[in-house]
């Protein structure tokens, strides 16, 4: 069968799908061709159609031609991915509650700011894509138009999360690609639930024979982050989903110190519904505040108090 044209209204909806970019490598404001995925022109359904800019659909029809480039790899199913992945990440984009971020990096010092990347994930931390600015490009207040421009073209409701420190600039050393830095599942859920407050509930649980205690904390009945924090020797060891770190121990009472970390805890992840409890940890007695036994004022041979 010979080609069969993409009716008006089918390729408007396709555009619209994808955001007027390329499925692959998600650029916008540049030509934009609908490609038969399966290579046969007659078959001109939405499914078999995969948004690509001209560079892309080129180098795919011509690969030959591009020594620096191989899109040999994209096949039909790679091809039918990258569409599946793309509009599903737009679609997403436009919900009242999109389960996606735009997470900005600024690189540099305070006083010097050179690059800025902002980075489009997904809620467990995975990478849609992302955009650089660099200071050729203009300034900060340039750079941050552009981003904001960049996340409003997918939708409103898409929460913008700044790192809160500049980063220094570090590559990848299989790919030398710039490292990004994305937020983590627990954090990223917690910034995207507009109900959070409400609906973030904590536990906190108090070993009463040893020096160790547990915060778990639920956003919709569902476990979003868990640490443990316990005393070993003269040191306060706590360990959550990003591993292990410790503290010293002060000069201050211990439990006044542990006490001082756990509020801490509760106020960075803005949970006001907070449960204590001791004793049974199957069914454990409630308390009105985190009380720590007098085994945490000791070291691990419970021979010298502090």
């Amino acid at each position: 069968m010979g080609r069969v044209a993409v009716p008006a209204k089918m390729a408007q909806k396709l555009y619209e799908l994808n955001a007027n970019s390329c499925c692959v490598c998600k650029r916008t404001g540049v030509g934009l061709n609908l490609h038969h995925i399966d290579g046969d022109n007659s078959n001109t359904t939405e499914e078999n159609l995969a948004v690509l800019c001209v560079n892309e659909h080129d180098a795919h029809h011509r690969p030959d031609k591009y020594t620096s480039l191989n899109h040999m790899d994209l096949s039909a199913d790679r091809l039918r991915a990258y569409k599946t992945e793309w509009e599903e990440f737009v679609k997403e984009c436009k919900k009242d509650e999109p389960q996606v971020l735009a997470t900005i990096n600024a690189f540099g010092t305070y006083e010097n700011i050179v690059g800025m990347k902002i980075i489009f994930q997904w809620s467990d931390g995975k990478i849609v894509f992302e955009r650089s600015y660099q200071q050729l490009d203009g300034d900060l207040d340039y750079w941050t138009d552009k981003a904001i421009e960049e996340v409003l073209r997918f939708g409103k409701n898409v929460k913008i999360v700044l790192i809160n420190e500049p980063l220094k600039i570090e590559f990848c050393p299989n790919d030398k690609v710039s490292l990004s830095r994305t937020l983590d599942k627990p954090a990223a859920r917690r910034v995207i639930a507009n109900d959070w407050k409400e609906k973030s509930v904590a536990t906190v649980y108090t070993n009463p024979e040893q020096a160790s205690l547990a915060i778990v904390i639920f956003y919709n009945n569902e476990e979003t982050m868990c640490m443990s924090i316990h005393r070993c020797g003269n040191k306060i060891m706590y360990t959550d989903y990003k591993g292990v770190k410790s503290a010293k121990v002060k000069k201050l009472k211990v439990r006044k110190q542990v006490k001082a970390y756990v509020e801490q805890i509760l106020e960075k992840w803005g949970v006001k519904n907070v449960f204590y409890g001791t004793g049974n940890p199957d069914e454990p007695r409630l308390t009105n505040s985190c009380e720590l036994p007098f085994c945490w004022e000791q070291n691990n041979y419970g021979s010298k108090k502090i």
